[in-house]
């Protein structure tokens, strides 16, 4: 879920009410100092902006910050070039990042630190959310959107999808590599989920050529809500908050048939100034309260199991973690192998 474009923000946060997770004490969650060795009471982090992170801001920093007495400083947008060239350079500015389900894997542990468990309580995680260097922040999808008023029947799958006599009008995609187009075109030419990894890259590509004329690209996820509500596409993929909003605004749908989970993710670099106080906000936002806070305010799927099992959560038929049972998990490890050469496939295809 990493944005291209958007404007930074930094802003100090101060003490707000708190949603339901205000009566939490920190103590129950992190247990330590705030920062080893020292009395640091200030931390900035990393996430995407926008509405996403206002939502964050109110379930997670602001509840965090008056718990903790620890201000946290928010900027935006994520930058992995940014995140490493800090590293490298020993001069990390920042302490916890937001990152996609492209980075922080093994592949990217010489710029992180390990999360530690001994803070974070990985039992109360969904599976899979705890990994050695980061852990998941939400349960995101990438889902087919398409314009209600336009078909008489829906479109229900990636085969529709590339199927423009079918289903005519232009196609939007993300331009991001990662950010789903060879697994939806993979699967519409017919690869079977299980068979997915390791992607065939030039077969996508074939795949996509059948419609490339037809593509109208993303490189930020307002723009995919904008050519939605606009109607200069008639489907596509969309990550599922935007879609909805989308819909808010024209009539627009929805197909969990084989959606993409693209989760977001925490990380934190290594060399962190106050690398102590982000372990110990992980620790803190992970918590049931927290992510049932952050699951009223936005459409993701939260990483905590019992918030996930909450009623209000499940009542929400847009929430990802209501559709496990149409999912195709993306290999993260083979992406943080491959991106590179893949990307570099994929800009010669967009020029070609």
């Amino acid at each position: 879920m990493k944005e291209n474009t958007m404007n930074t923000i930094s802003r100090a946060l101060t003490a707000t009410a708190l949603v339901a997770a205000g009566a939490l004490a920190l103590s129950s969650c992190a247990g330590g100092p705030a920062a080893e060795g020292g009395d640091s009471t200030t931390m900035t982090v990393v996430s995407y902006g926008g509405p996403y992170q206002e939502a964050q801001s109110s379930a997670f920093f602001a509840p965090f910050s008056e718990e903790s007495g620890i201000e946290v400083v928010e900027d935006s947008p994520t930058d992995y070039a940014q995140l490493r060239s800090m590293v490298e350079s020993e001069r990390p500015a920042w302490d916890l990042v937001l990152v996609a389900n492209d980075f922080g894997t093994t592949a990217d542990a010489d710029y992180l630190e390990p999360i530690d468990y001994e803070v974070v309580d990985a039992d109360q995680l969904i599976d899979g959310a705890a990994q050695e260097y980061r852990v998941a922040a939400d349960v995101e999808a990438t889902v087919l959107a398409y314009r209600t008023d336009e078909y008489a029947s829906a479109p229900s799958s990636w085969e529709d999808l590339f199927d423009t006599e079918k289903f005519p009008g232009k196609r939007m995609f993300n331009k991001l590599v990662s950010g789903g187009v060879l697994e939806a075109a993979l699967l519409a030419d017919g690869v079977a989920p299980e068979d997915l990894f390791p992607l065939d890259v030039d077969r996508a590509l074939k795949k996509l050529d059948t419609i490339k004329d037809d593509i109208v690209w993303w490189e930020t996820s307002a723009q995919s809500q904008q050519l939605l509500a606009s109607g200069e596409a008639s489907m596509g993929l969309a990550w599922v908050g935007r879609a909805v909003d989308a819909g808010k605004e024209a009539p627009v749908g929805i197909s969990w048939d084989s959606w993409l989970q693209v989760d977001a993710y925490w990380v934190i670099p290594k060399g962190a100034p106050n690398a102590a106080n982000a372990q110990r906000a992980l620790g803190f936002l992970l918590q049931e309260d927290p992510q049932l806070a952050f699951a009223k305010l936005s459409d993701y799927g939260p990483v905590n199991a019992a918030a996930a099992e909450n009623p209000e959560v499940q009542e929400n038929a847009n929430r990802p973690t209501n559709h496990l049972d149409t999912q195709v998990p993306i290999d993260d490890e083979w992406w943080g192998e491959h991106q590179e050469e893949t990307d570099r496939k994929f800009q010669e295809w967009l020029l070609s």
